[in-house]
């Protein structure tokens, strides 16, 4: 038996050695749950009823529910969400009773992934135009949310390019339609001063279907195509960021991105070393507004 659990351990340090050797060993992100939504919304099932055979007659209430889901591991403070009927389903020839409505708390989900989704009623409206037979009316929506996306880099104080290793691994991301898709680093350039500087740059991208505005009170309104999408980077780590522009981000129409200088002076060149330093990068300054899918009632005379 004792033989055994030598040859185990023996064969576990092995294992790490080879893994080390081969450059095998796995590097993961800070968030486990990712993805480009960091709140979802969906028309409650069967608020409202969406079935040819159980259409709504005139002035029936109509019940419109919406169920957010936060993605994020923290919660979401109440009022962070905005949500809102759009269409035929606010217009007082067609619909009556229709609400813009802000999100309760919504808490985050959980290690092993389960979501906990909340509600806002948006009604009940009611039909008050004119119906000949049967007819169908499409519901459709909005909502806009507003919270920090918290990015969880690397960034490499080294004067060697070739120990430079990836700055941004899977799950460095939160579940979020803005993203940092790139880092991109140069070694350290230690001055004959003895004192070290840092440049890089990164890239902030619009990844989802929906546009950043300029804060929750902007969301919903009307914008021509000369409104621009901004927001503002914020980078932290061992030593003092500067981003270009105070940390401005303007985002280009036809890419959805925008490509930041930093740089990091000061930097100790008797403390440079190949093992990653902590980088968190935080996008602010912005609301993201998306579109609800739609859903289609019936209505009969």
């Amino acid at each position: 038996m004792k033989n055994s659990i030598t040859f185990m351990a023996v064969l576990g340090v092995l294992t790490m050695f080879i893994a080390g050797c081969t450059g095998t060993t796995a590097s993961t992100g800070y968030y486990k749950f990712t993805g480009d939504k960091m709140v979802t919304a969906t028309f409650v099932k069967d608020a409202p009823v969406s079935m040819e055979t159980a259409p709504y007659e005139k002035g029936d209430d109509i019940d419109i529910a919406v169920e957010l889901t936060n993605k994020l591991p923290e919660d979401i403070p109440a009022g962070k969400v905005k949500v809102r009927l759009t269409g035929d389903a606010t217009m007082p020839n067609f619909f009556t009773g229709a609400k813009e409505m802000l999100s309760p708390l919504l808490k985050k989900i959980d290690e092993q992934g389960v979501e906990n989704p909340d509600e806002v009623e948006l009604g009940p409206i009611k039909y008050v135009g004119d119906i000949s037979g049967k007819i169908p009316k499409t519901i459709i929506g909005q909502y806009c949310y507003s919270y920090p996306v918290k990015v969880k880099a690397n960034l490499f104080y080294t004067a060697k390019a070739e120990e430079i290793g990836s700055n941004l691994v899977s799950g460095s991301n939160p579940p979020s339609a803005v993203q940092v898709t790139k880092i991109e680093q140069r070694p350290v350039d230690v001055s004959p001063n003895n004192v070290g500087e840092l440049d890089f740059k990164v890239t902030v991208k619009n990844k989802g279907a929906g546009r950043v505005v300029s804060s929750l009170g902007d969301c919903f309104k009307f914008r021509d195509r000369r409104v621009r999408q901004e927001l503002k980077l914020e980078a932290k780590g061992a030593y003092n960021i500067e981003c270009e522009k105070g940390g401005a981000v303007t985002l280009q129409e036809d890419t959805q991105e925008k490509i930041v200088d930093c740089t990091v002076k000061g930097i100790d060149p008797a403390n440079l070393g190949k093992v990653p330093s902590e980088l968190t990068l935080t996008l602010t300054n912005f609301a993201y507004e998306d579109e609800i899918a739609p859903v289609t009632i019936w209505l009969e005379a």
